[in-house]
């Protein structure tokens, strides 16, 4: 999952409880995903656990390339801090595989253009579990 993923026949989308599941399509939006691994500095608290390895816990970070737009804005609008699921299929010609997080994001994109230009943006996405790959 390291690196940057590009997206020309994939798919993106932030999916939000509610009956039926309100789901934001970023498909169209977005240029490329990059999921990223890290590992995180040992804390005391991993010294209280005789199970904890040297290396500390592993965490994700993501980040979403897209083309702001005034549409983007609002299609992300009323989810800032909201938490939700993402779901990330790299190729549709196999629409049943697919990468899942439950996820949010603290601030809307925003870049500087010249009015009518669409400048890519990112959107970091605070990722609240560990990226699982789901297939049939």
């Amino acid at each position: 999952m390291a690196g940057p993923t590009v997206l020309r026949n994939s798919s993106l989308h932030l999916n939000y409880a509610g009956t039926p599941t309100i789901v934001v399509d970023l498909s169209c939006d977005a240029i490329a995903l990059e999921i990223t691994p890290n590992v995180e500095e040992i804390d005391v608290g991993t010294f209280c656990n005789p199970v904890a390895t040297e290396t500390g816990r592993v965490t994700f970070s993501a980040v979403a390339a897209l083309l702001w737009s005034p549409e983007l804005y609002a299609k992300l609008l009323p989810y800032v801090n909201v938490a939700g699921t993402a779901t990330f299929c790299p190729d549709l010609a196999h629409a049943l595989d697919f990468i899942r997080f439950n996820t949010r994001f603290a601030a809307l994109p925003w870049g500087r253009f010249e009015l009518g230009q669409r400048v890519e943006v990112d959107l970091p996405l605070a990722v609240l579990t560990t990226p699982e790959w789901v297939e049939p």
